[in-house]
């Protein structure tokens, strides 16, 4: 199994206990919005209550769920 493989198997957010925060931050192009919804869809898979925040202007977040996204917020049950 490749390294990258293994390493996201062991990567279970659902199953962190330290934190109720998650921060994804780095220079553009190295992944935060696929990490981050990622994450999210993970946590909510598992029955986690979970608010996904974009400061980013050129946010994609509407593409990764393929929904229109406004300054509302949504409730997805």
């Amino acid at each position: 199994m490749p390294n990258a493989e293994r390493l996201m198997q062991s990567y279970q957010p659902a199953k962190l206990e330290l934190t109720k925060y998650f921060f994804f931050t780095g220079k553009g192009g190295v992944g935060k919005t696929s990490a981050a919804c990622a994450t999210t869809v993970s946590l909510a898979d598992s029955g986690k209550s979970v608010m996904l925040i974009s400061t980013d202007p050129a946010s994609n977040l509407q593409d990764v769920f393929g929904i229109e996204l406004d300054n509302k917020g949504r409730l997805a049950i």
